[in-house]
């Protein structure tokens, strides 16, 4: 399934008027189309999920939102009216990668912050070419193809901008409060329920497109799936009794955009607000790179959003590397990463 601009709006002036009769001529004004299209898309809308009633001469009125939380039109139109993204939401049953599709979507036309969404992915991966684990109807993974007006160095930024989002998407939508662990991991009484990958073009003096994948664990997957890699895993399912992924989403793209927005203007309230949020820092950590294993206090995180390690008299700065938190569970902790 997939929605567009017109057809977000739309949906919008329905939910806007909960079983008002809007006729076609008023719909035609609001949105500035004919009164065909009015009716076409009104038909597309049915054929998403809503249960929309014609009444002859009179016009339309709406009986009830789709049932599926991520019915793309009804999800775009749930964000908020300022929000710069998600304009086009494509929502696939299956798919190798939400990351691969929304790059090649993104790279075709002019959209920014397109949204991908799959119920499943194949071949989903994460930093590294490491295997993330996408079951069918167990999670939210989505992408987010835009331009950030950015330097190429500022795209470990954009990642520390989506671990606020989502900590924050979730807490403000659920009421779960998550752990943020540098870069971008989220934890759930220390367990990883989120992982989160950007990548990036660019050439030598700005970022031309970036891609953000995220991967939120909802509920646990079938006992032979978890035995391949998320036997340490969290779950939202077992905090709330019911998980609007919709809802997420509405609530995470504002605030991720936001917050790349501002990496433009003002860097530095955004690096704060992750320091302020930021559990790695304080911490005793191993932090695993090519080869090599750390062992150190998590003391800083720089301008660049590199990892301050104080290694006795000494500090080193890690840019990309693993992290395992210094607790009773970090010696089973797996720190798999997601697109």
């Amino acid at each position: 399934m997939k929605t567009r601009p017109l057809k977000i709006a739309m949906s919008r002036l329905f939910m806007e008027s909960p079983e008002a009769v809007l006729s076609g001529e008023f719909i035609a004004g609001a949105l500035s189309i004919s009164r065909q299209s009015v009716w076409r898309i009104v038909q597309e809308l049915v054929d998403e999920g809503f249960a929309i009633e014609t009444l002859p001469q009179k016009g339309y009125r709406l009986l009830s939102a789709p049932l599926y939380d991520l019915a793309p039109s009804h999800l775009g139109a749930r964000l908020l009216r300022d929000c710069p993204w998600g304009g086009d939401i494509a929502v696939h049953d299956s798919l190798p990668s939400t990351q691969e599709e929304a790059k090649r979507l993104g790279r075709s036309g002019e959209t920014d912050g397109l949204v991908v969404i799959a119920e499943e992915q194949t071949r989903g991966r994460g930093r590294r070419d490491r295997s993330w684990v996408s079951p069918k109807g167990t999670g939210l993974y989505f992408s987010v193809y835009f331009r950030p007006k950015l330097y190429p160095g500022a795209l470990q930024l954009v990642n520390l901008a989506a671990g606020l989002a989502v900590m924050e998407g979730v807490e403000r939508s659920l009421g779960v409060a998550l752990s943020l662990k540098w870069p971008n991991d989220l934890l759930l009484r220390g367990k990883k329920i989120c992982g989160i990958l950007s990548e990036a073009s660019s050439d030598s003096e700005v970022i031309r497109d970036c891609c953000t994948g995220i991967g939120l664990n909802i509920a646990p997957p079938e006992a032979k799936i978890a035995r391949e890699g998320l036997e340490n895993a969290a779950y939202l399912a077992a905090s709330v009794d019911e998980v609007d992924r919709g809802a997420l989403v509405a609530a995470i793209l504002p605030l991720f955009a936001g917050y790349v927005a501002e990496l433009v203007t003002n860097a530095a309230a955004v690096l704060s607000r992750y320091r302020l949020a930021c559990d790695t820092l304080g911490r005793l950590v191993t932090v695993h790179t090519d080869g090599e294993i750390f062992r150190g206090t998590a003391v800083e995180i720089g301008s660049s959003g590199e990892l301050v390690l104080a290694l006795g008299d000494e500090r080193r700065a890690f840019y990309a590397a693993d992290v395992v938190h210094a607790t009773p569970a970090a010696t089973t902790e797996q720190d798999g990463e997601r697109e």
